[in-house]
C-alpha cells in the first residue's frame, strides 16, 4: 500500500523527538509531526473520523504534561502516536470503553527507521515494524513471550505479533 508510493518501510522519513527550551518532550511539535507521518504514510489506508494533535498540557499542581497525536478510526477504535526513537503506536481494540488496559483491549507497537533502532528494538535491521521486547529478549521464544505477557500486559504485543495476530487458546487476558 504506502510502500508502493513512498518505498520500503524502512526507509521512510520520521522526524527526531520534539523538545522543549528546557529539555521535556514539547507535546505541540510532537503532535504536528506525528500527524504529518499519519497523513503522508497511513491516511489514505485508513477510515478515520478525528484526529486530534498531541498537545502541552498542565496538570493541577502546575506540573508540565502532554497528550499524544490520536487518530479514531469509523469503527470505534483508535490509536495514538508517540515520535520517540521509534514511532509507537497504541492501538486500543474498543476506542474509549473499559478496560483500557494493555494486553486486554491495547496494544503497542514500534516502527523503527534508522538501522540502530531497527537493531536495538526489533531485533533485526531488517525489520521496521515490531513490538517492545522483540530483541531485548535472548529467549525470544513463543513460551518466553507468553510468559512476559503473563507479567504485564505491556509486553502482550509481541506475543500477538508472533502468533499473527491471533489469540490463542493459551492467551491469558480475556475481555
Amino acid at each position: 500500500m504506502s510502500e508502493i508510493e513512498y518505498g520500503d518501510s524502512k526507509e521512510w522519513f520520521k522526524a527526531s523527538p520534539q523538545y522543549d527550551d528546557e529539555g521535556n518532550v514539547d507535546y505541540d511539535a510532537q503532535g504536528k509531526v506525528t500527524k504529518e507521518f499519519f497523513m503522508t504514510y497511513l491516511a489514505p489506508y485508513f477510515k478515520y473520523t478525528n484526529i486530534t494533535e498531541g498537545r502541552n498540557t498542565v496538570d493541577e499542581e502546575g506540573n508540565k504534561k502532554g497528550t499524544t497525536t490520536t487518530v479514531y478510526l469509523a469503527d470505534g477504535t483508535y490509536f495514538s502516536f508517540n515520535n520517540g526513537a521509534c514511532m509507537d503506536f497504541a492501538f486500543d481494540t474498543n476506542g474509549n470503553k473499559k478496560p483500557n488496559e494493555f494486553g486486554r483491549d491495547k496494544f503497542a507497537f514500534l516502527m523503527c527507521f534508522s538501522e540502530s533502532t531497527r537493531l536495538y528494538h526489533c531485533g533485526s535491521n531488517q525489520k521496521a515494524f515490531c513490538a517492545y521486547g522483540s530483541a531485548q529478549n535472548a529467549d525470544n521464544t513463543r513460551e518466553k513471550r507468553l510468559a512476559d505477557c503473563k507479567k504485564s500486559g505491556y509486553w502482550c504485543s509481541g506475543l500477538l505479533l508472533m502468533d499473527n495476530f491471533e489469540f490463542k487458546y493459551d492467551y491469558p487476558y480475556k475481555l
